[in-house]
């Protein structure tokens, strides 16, 4: 069966990647799809939290994961020459519509999207999914690997999670992850 497992935005990755638990993502043994803006998104200030992490991570697990090319980060990259400073302001879901619509065009059986709660809400490109499209969070991912005895812990990740997210806006303020939420801080 083909599935793919699409990370639609850095909060995932960078919420992951602070609670040491990006290998969660590979537990299903579905294809990891990363949209490239979304992994600049995390990547682009290696200070960041989860920065690192996220580029050894790739690194390690290259043939697990595919970063997926957009012409949403192509353009950015072309505007981010004339202003260096230039936001990347929902680009990275963006950039997973554009994925999802490839995917679904190649024939993928199941595609599961991987968001934080407070992104599902305002994601426009969820409202006509095919039914064999499923909208996880980042909590509900990992308590659905532990239901299925993929994970002996989701709520020890989360709390690490909670724990090592820094209230620097590299995150939308501090991560309510018990909750699935984002709150400013």
């Amino acid at each position: 069966m083909n599935i793919a497992l699409i990370v639609t935005d850095a909060r995932p990755l960078i919420t992951l990647a602070v609670a040491d638990a990006l290998d969660t993502l590979k537990l299903l043994g579905t294809r990891i799809v990363i949209p490239d803006m979304v992994h600049f998104e995390v990547t682009r200030y290696a200070d960041k939290p989860g920065a690192r992490t996220l580029l050894a991570w790739v690194e390690r697990n290259r043939q697990l994961v595919e970063l997926a090319a957009t012409e949403e980060f192509a353009e950015f990259q072309a505007l981010l020459a004339f202003n260096p400073t230039l936001r990347t302001r929902n680009r990275g879901e963006m950039a997973a519509a554009e994925v999802l619509a490839a995917e679904l065009e190649e024939g993928i059986d199941a595609g599961l999207l991987l968001f934080e709660d407070s992104d599902i809400r305002k994601a426009n490109f969820l409202v006509r999914l095919p039914d064999s499209v499923l909208i996880l969070s980042t909590p509900t991912f990992l308590y659905g690997l532990q239901w299925r005895k993929l994970l002996p812990d989701a709520e020890r990740i989360l709390e690490r999670a909670t724990r090592g997210t820094r209230d620097d806006g590299a995150c939308g303020g501090r991560l309510d992850l018990q909750r699935g939420r984002a709150r400013a801080g």
